[in-house]
């Protein structure tokens, strides 16, 4: 099981984001207004939020829990690039949503079990596999829908995570951990995953419209979002930035990376909006690999809650978006900044 949970996280989040660079293609092959596909971006989040709890009081082992929820993942998947229109392409997003809630939480409560003492390091690495996810399905959803279309670009991009599935479900070492509790006092916890997909999700959402409108082809702006990988040396390096530092001051550290990558993004410029972007994502998932070794200590049903709201910011990101779209790029920026500065305000409370 534990060599299955970085690929796992690799590839379910290869599925999920690849359709983000493809979002304005999408609206024109459905024939609908831009920002119409956001509900496919937002949905998928918000059924992850509402389910993540609930996936602890499962009474399955959980590699078959984790198992099924990677096969839904990917045959939705196939079937969201086979839809005829907008409404099954979104329903069909809704419903890979409601099988990924199956696996974060799961298995960040597994890393203190399977690796006692090295947690915080195996949490960064498992962070630094969905940032590689992520950056790989942002960046190869742009190139595969100018080579070969949109639908065919999200049909290639989920079959590995199906294949993954098969091997998990086959594995004999089904693992099992102690009954979720649940508690509200860890709210400031919560508040961090919050704000650190939203940031994430919210100026990612607007980019493609932006850089479009900049002048950049499909292939570029997906060549843009390989700008997630910079995330991978930060995640990976979190554990030693905690031992080094403490979790709040590392965290801290984090955050400053993202205001001065926020604030880089200012110019329209593509060469510097670039930059912005690769220094802000470093942050980004260096902060969330310490957030997510300290949900991960709290046992499943803390780190599935923690899952929850982290979702639920991509979620609100997804919701609140398309009203920024052709507006001044400083409107959104300065929403992202705010935010920021919550998250840094409350990283104290929240690790200690």
């Amino acid at each position: 099981m534990g060599g299955a949970l970085i690929p796992a996280g690799v590839l379910i989040y290869v599925a999920l984001y690849s359709v983000v660079p493809m979002l304005p293609g999408l609206e024109r092959l459905f024939g609908t207004a831009p920002g119409s596909t956001h509900l496919g971006i937002s949905l998928p989040f918000l059924v992850l939020v509402l389910l993540s709890p609930l996936v602890p009081r499962i009474r399955l082992p959980v590699g078959l829990v984790m198992g099924g929820g990677l096969l839904g993942v990917g045959l939705f998947g196939v079937l969201a690039g086979l839809a005829p229109n907008l409404e099954i392409w979104t329903l069909c997003r809704a419903l890979q949503g409601a099988f990924a809630a199956a696996v974060p939480g799961l298995s960040l409560a597994l890393l203190p079990k399977l690796y006692p003492g090295k947690h915080a390091q195996m949490a960064g690495f498992w962070v630094a596999g969905n940032v590689l996810g992520g950056g790989l399905g942002r960046g190869l959803g742009g190139l595969f829908a100018e080579w070969w279309g949109e639908r065919w670009a999200i049909v290639f991009l989920a079959l590995p995570v199906a294949i993954v599935a098969l091997a998990v479900l086959r594995a004999r070492d089904y693992l099992a951990l102690p009954p979720p509790q649940y508690t509200l006092r860890a709210w400031p916890l919560y508040t961090l995953g919050f704000a650190l997909l939203f940031i994430n999700f919210f100026v990612a959402n607007l980019l493609p419209y932006r850089l479009e409108a900049l002048g950049l082809s499909q292939a570029q702006i997906g060549g843009i979002f390989f700008a997630y990988l910079a995330g991978i040396p930060g995640s990976a390096l979190a554990g030693v930035l905690v031992k080094r530092l403490g979790e709040v001051r590392a965290f801290r550290l984090a955050f400053g990376m993202v205001t001065l990558g926020l604030l880089a993004q200012l110019p329209d410029l593509p060469l510097w909006i670039l930059v912005g972007f690769v220094i802000m994502m470093a942050g980004i998932f260096s902060a969330q690999a310490i957030v997510g070794g300290v949900s991960g200590r709290g046992g499943s049903g803390v780190s599935s809650t923690y899952v929850a709201a982290f979702y639920l910011g991509g979620t609100v990101a997804g919701l609140v978006y398309p009203p920024f779209i052709g507006q001044s790029p400083l409107w959104g920026l300065e929403v992202a900044l705010g935010v920021s500065l919550l998250a840094v305000l409350l990283a104290g409370r929240a690790l200690r």
